[in-house]
């Protein structure tokens, strides 16, 4: 018992430093996450790349970084000049610079992890990823109890997916309904499949995805716990993959909850 408190602890305070260095930029941290869509970097990171940036002092000639450019969209490319006014990019597959100087109040950061291919999977969650896979960790650690605890923990796990559907819910009504004051801001969403359809459109495939997937998920739990009184890792597993939706819709409600307080802020202003 006391062994298994102490590597608990040990793991959690391994973890703590991971999280901190890792927090996501829409949270108040520095670090951006960002699901690379194109071909303009082929050969050195292939479309559907997960990327991790951070931010730094300097940058210089063959770093690979990530900006926004004039469309306000977010470009991962490499810096192949460093000149007096700024940066000149290119894409590793592209035989023209980017246009314009990257100065560095649009640049965002330098890529420091690329994971292949997560990009895809992550698209169906949204992003940011990093950090909130340590955080799950954690907490799937605490939620494997005793036997005498199990139906406390299958009332948990229904829980997790109401609050799972909520989240949804929230996040798509205040996401589309922001999209219908200003489209614009779409430039500076994460919006998955936005880059092949029209905003609402995406928006509104993906809430459908992500409400698909946390019912699914729900009845599938369901079944299982009719089988079996036990704690199956299948348990754990769907219950952690709707704890990650919930963080993802989460970090976008809190993006968006800056504009809807610009537009209280200017209704009280009007009254």
């Amino acid at each position: 018992m006391l062994k298994s408190k102490i590597i608990k602890i040990l793991t959690i305070l391994m973890i703590l430093p991971l999280a901190a260095y890792f927090w996501p930029i829409q949270l108040h941290g520095d670090t951006s996450y960002i699901m690379l869509i194109g071909n303009s970097m082929k050969g050195t990171i292939d479309s559907g790349t997960f990327v991790i940036i951070k931010p730094d002092q300097e940058y210089i000639q063959g770093d690979i970084i990530a900006f926004v450019n004039e469309d306000k969209k977010k470009v991962i490319h490499r810096i192949i000049e460093v000149t007096d006014e700024g940066f000149i990019t290119r894409g590793d597959n592209n035989h023209r610079n980017d246009p314009g100087i990257q100065t560095s109040e649009n640049i965002i950061g330098r890529s420091i992890i690329v994971a292949p291919f997560l990009g895809f999977t992550s698209m169906f969650i949204q992003t940011p990823l990093g950090m909130s896979v340590f955080g799950v960790w954690a907490i799937a650690m605490f939620m494997i109890k005793k036997p005498n605890k199990m139906k406390k923990i299958s009332r948990e796990n229904f829980t997790i997916f109401k609050i799972g559907l909520i989240s949804v819910i929230v996040n798509y009504i205040s996401t589309q309904s922001a999209l219908g004051i200003n489209i614009e801001l779409s430039k500076s969403m994460t919006i998955p499949f936005s880059n092949y359809l029209e905003p609402n459109t995406a928006n509104t495939i993906t809430f459908c995805i992500l409400m698909i997937t946390v019912i699914g998920l729900y009845y599938i739990i369901r079944i299982q716990n009719k089988k079996t009184n036990d704690v199956k890792i299948v348990k754990m597993i769907l219950s952690l993959g709707v704890i990650f939706i919930i963080v993802f819709q989460s970090i976008n409600i809190i993006g968006i909850s800056s504009f809807w307080i610009e537009q209280i802020i200017k209704l009280t202003n009007i009254f």
